[in-house]
Formats: structure tokens, C-alpha cells, sequence
């Protein structure tokens, strides 16, 4: 893999990043992104949610070999050929909101996983991560967020006893909405629904390879 060639794209996606709400609310459908590695397979899965509802209707996943080892901050090479096949029929949707399990803005580069999906797929995507790539957490008025470079681009949610999660900026959807969504689809778990199902089935699966 070409670094230097894998920097300058990010970087040139990460100007097309949009930071704003451009889509329906309440979408239609909420979408989780995940994925679990076992003997050298990928297992991506994508769990398709109701959003009024979160219920599950539907379930996506594809298998196949890993053919990019992990480096930090180029996860987006590794995975995003599963998610943009998992979610290629979605393309230019306003309906939708996809969650990923990874970041958006909070990115040294300002282009994570979430950014590079929904700028791919022209569609509305939100980062969750479980920890911080980059950047500083700063408290205001008791909330606090995630800033890289001076620019606030995520917010840290305590849930329960939990460890916290970190939420940023994908594409198409502003901090405060991508909070919101992200909190509303918190139930008992510390993950979003529509991500821990996505990680709940791609684990089962891969168990069995």
C-alpha cells in the first residue's frame, strides 16, 4: 500500500466532507457498520434498522480474505471495500443514517472511516468509536467533546457504567444531530443498537470459519 498516495487522497476527500444535516429526520432506516476478523477472513455485517421502531429488518454480511493489513489512521482501506459493498444499493439516499464502528472527523487527517464512507457513497454517516484516535477533550458546560486541531468534530457519551464512546462527524450530518442519533438508539448495551447487532451476527459468524 502507497502511503503518500493513501494521505493525499484523504486529505482531498476530507474537503468534500459535509457538516451539516442534509437528510429527512427522522430518516427512515438507521444503519449499523461492523466488522470481526477470524483466520484470516473479514466478516462484514450490516444491520439494517427500522429507526421509529429499532427493530431489525434486515441483516447483511459478506466474507471474504483480508487483504490489507491494520495501520492506524488508514483503517478506512482495509474495511471500506465491505461496508461500500454491503451498502452500495443506499448510494445518494436522504433517508438513511449509517452508524460506524469507527471514527468520522476525529481523524488526524480528518477523514476516518465514517467521512470516507459517506463521502464514497454520498450518504449520511455518523463515527462511533470505542477510542480516541487523536485530539483533546475539552469540557464545556459540563458536556464534553472531542477536538483536533482546534475544530470540535466529536462528543464523548457516558452510558451506564460503561466506558465511553466517542461520536463524530461523518458526512451530511451535523455534531449535534449525530449526538442525538446516537444516544436515541442507545438502549441496555454500550454500543448503539444498530452497531451492536452489526457486531452481535459478524461475531457469531466468524466463530464459526
Amino acid at each position: 500500500m502507497n502511503f503518500k498516495r493513501a494521505k493525499t487522497l484523504q486529505l482531498e476527500l476530507a474537503k468534500k466532507v459535509i457538516r451539516r444535516d442534509e437528510f429527512v429526520f427522522p430518516p427512515k432506516y438507521v444503519l449499523g457498520l461492523d466488522i470481526s476478523y477470524s483466520k484470516g477472513k473479514a466478516v462484514a455485517c450490516c444491520a439494517i434498522l427500522n429507526y421509529s421502531s429499532l427493530n431489525v429488518t434486515e441483516i447483511r454480511y459478506i466474507i471474504d480474505d483480508v487483504k490489507i493489513p491494520y495501520v492506524p489512521t488508514f483503517l478506512a482501506f482495509r474495511e471500506l471495500p465491505f461496508y461500500t459493498y454491503l451498502c452500495y444499493d443506499f448510494r445518494g439516499r436522504s433517508d438513511i443514517v449509517a452508524l460506524v464502528d469507527g471514527h468520522g472527523l476525529a481523524h488526524p487527517r480528518k477523514l476516518g472511516i465514517a467521512s470516507h464512507l459517506g463521502i464514497v457513497l454520498d450518504i449520511p454517516t455518523i463515527g462511533v468509536a470505542k477510542k480516541i484516535l487523536t485530539g483533546n477533550i475539552i469540557k464545556v458546560n459540563g458536556k464534553e467533546y472531542l477536538k483536533v486541531n482546534s475544530e470540535t468534530v466529536g462528543v464523548v457519551i457516558r452510558h451506564k457504567s460503561f466506558s465511553p464512546i466517542y461520536v463524530s462527524i461523518g458526512n451530511k450530518v451535523s455534531l449535534e444531530t449525530a449526538e442525538n442519533i446516537v444516544k436515541y438508539s442507545i438502549k441496555e448495551h454500550r454500543l448503539p443498537l444498530p452497531i451492536y447487532y452489526a457486531h452481535t451476527y459478524s461475531r457469531r459468524i466468524a466463530k464459526r470459519l
